[in-house]
């Protein structure tokens, strides 16, 4: 067995190129990272299970806070080039559609940010941003099963499998590794190591539906005000949500509802019977109704929730060679109700990318990573609990609760801290959007070299909201 040391008189250039880093799954947010890090000067290798890049999932929200973070990754430019940029976030009633509230997008999300709030199809998405990690020089190996359960942190090392046709076939590959960073979702078995109690993530009693719309036939349909000008609609009903907007070429409508009919509880995109849903969505806006007839590409998610939280994102041990930390849902997964849940992946991996970056010498990893949990636990536990409240406020049943939400939502001028929009709050979308990984990266290192004992965690913007 080779043994990698560091000379601490070397540069930390040096000191990085020797660094082995393993990102554990090639989603949105490892990829991120792996783009970061390559260009920090690390050697990365990133190992996902899939065989190919599935050309499969629902649109994305890209709010300001997402588009930061990957104009911090080098590349917006290609991912506006793809994208489209909804000039406003329309709630609607579900009854009949009518309009409850409007935020405007573009173009003041633009000039209050300096960064657009974009719109994409996942699969473009994810295609970018393999292609530019790939062009950084990160080594990202496919059809790769990594099983962390089975670990040699002591050694060094993590095992992976190959994956063919679902079956793991029996011949394990062993990739030396000094950092493994899991980014392979809510599902992640690296979970179970930094859980008093681990327990697999449950369902939550929701269930996502993905159905696409080509233009010409909502056209046709008579439906051009859902697509011209481009914008992200949101229909507020009982235990249920409906939003659409438009793609480069598609509508894309996301239905969440109950999935207590569900047999059996599944990961991953299912089949969908249209029927079921034109059952569930009978009393809505006949919009609605429409695009559900009339829609293709019927595809359906269970929406998972942990009961236990990981006691720390972080395993690091003096007598290990193998150091661990989460990111992205593994660390922090948060429902998709305001568009936020990759947004906090990518800003989690601009700040250990640029955490890491700070990096000169092997005993300086583990505090990096203490700065790191500790600056993004504060955020995303709290971006968790707004999102958390919006299901709750959106979804209300029918009855004098909801009715009031409507009220406010019309009679409220200028939104507030009570309105039923949190991202019409203008000082909580203020403390969304304005967030700059880089920036507080940095500032959190540099406090934390000072002597801060607070682990450079800013507690000023968090005790406004």
């Amino acid at each position: 067995m080779t043994i990698t040391t560091y000379d601490s008189h070397k540069s930390p250039n040096v000191f990085r190129s020797q660094y082995r880093i393993t990102i554990v799954g090639a989603g949105l947010v490892g990829l991120v990272l792996a783009i970061v890090l390559q260009r920090a000067g690390y050697s990365v290798v990133v190992l996902e299970r899939d065989h190919e890049l599935k050309d499969i999932g629902a649109g994305i929200i890209l709010p300001a806070n997402a588009c930061r973070a990957l104009d911090q990754a080098g590349v917006l430019n290609k991912v506006r080039s793809r994208a489209v940029a909804p000039r406003d976030w329309v709630s609607h009633s579900y009854r009949d559609g009518h309009v409850l509230g409007q935020m405007n997008l573009d173009p003041y999300i633009l000039e209050r940010y300096r960064v657009p709030f974009l719109v994409i199809h996942r699969p473009d998405l994810r295609r970018i941003l393999f292609d530019e990690a790939q062009a950084c020089g990160a080594r990202i190996l496919l059809d790769t099963n990594v099983d962390l359960r089975i670990t040699d942190f002591a050694k060094g090392f993590l095992y992976g499998a190959t994956v063919a046709e679902g079956h793991t076939k029996d011949r394990k590959q062993r990739f030396a590794a000094d950092l493994a960073i899991a980014a392979d979702g809510q599902q992640s078995n690296a979970r179970a190591y930094l859980t008093a109690s681990p327990t697999r993530p449950t369902p939550t009693g929701k269930m996502v539906n993905r159905i696409l719309i080509d233009i010409d036939r909502m056209r046709d349909l008579g439906l051009d005000d859902l697509i011209d000008p481009p914008c992200i609609h949101v229909w507020l009903g009982p235990g249920s949500l409906a939003v659409g907007y438009l793609l480069k070429n598609v509508f894309n409508f996301v239905l969440t509802c109950s999935s207590e009919k569900e047999e059996s509880v599944f990961t991953g995109p299912r089949p969908v019977d249209k029927k079921d849903l034109e059952v569930v969505f009978q009393d809505w806006d006949p919009r609605i109704r429409s695009l559900v007839r009339n829609g293709h590409g019927f595809l359906k998610w269970l929406l998972f929730h942990s009961e236990t939280e990981p006691g720390s994102w972080v395993r690091t041990s003096g007598d290990e060679k193998l150091t661990l930390a989460l990111t992205g849902d593994a660390a922090h997964a948060i429902g998709p109700y305001i568009g936020s849940g990759a947004a906090m992946g990518f800003e989690s991996a601009i700040v250990l990318g640029t955490l890491l970056a700070q990096c000169a010498e092997v005993s300086e990893v583990p505090r990096v990573l203490q700065v790191y949990e500790c600056h993004r636990r504060l955020r995303t536990d709290h971006v968790r609990r707004i999102t958390q409240k919006m299901e709750e406020v959106w979804m209300l049943p029918d009855g004098p609760l909801q009715l009031q939400r409507d009220r406010t939502f019309i009679e409220q001028r200028p939104p507030g801290i009570s309105y039923p929009n949190a991202l019409q709050d203008p000082i909580f979308q203020r403390w969304l959007y304005s967030y700059n990984g880089r920036r507080e990266a940095e500032t959190a290192w540099q406090e934390y070299s000072e002597g801060d004992q607070s682990l450079g965690v800013d507690t000023k913007n968090d005790s406004k909201l």
